[in-house]
């Protein structure tokens, strides 16, 4: 999950990642993610070169 936010494509939304990973509740991607990765999946987004 991180490594395909760090280096996701333009135009990738945090949705569409949630959704390729089998997650149908956005909050409870959101959740998880923070708790493995401590961060946000947005803010690792933001971060990613290749996202901007």
């Amino acid at each position: 999950m991180h490594r395909d936010l760090t280096a996701a494509a333009p135009g990738l939304t945090v949705t569409d990642a949630a959704a390729s990973w089998g997650f149908v509740h956005l909050g409870r991607f959101a959740g998880t993610y923070r708790r493995r990765f401590g961060e946000s999946p947005s803010e690792t987004l933001s971060r990613s070169s290749r996202h901007r």
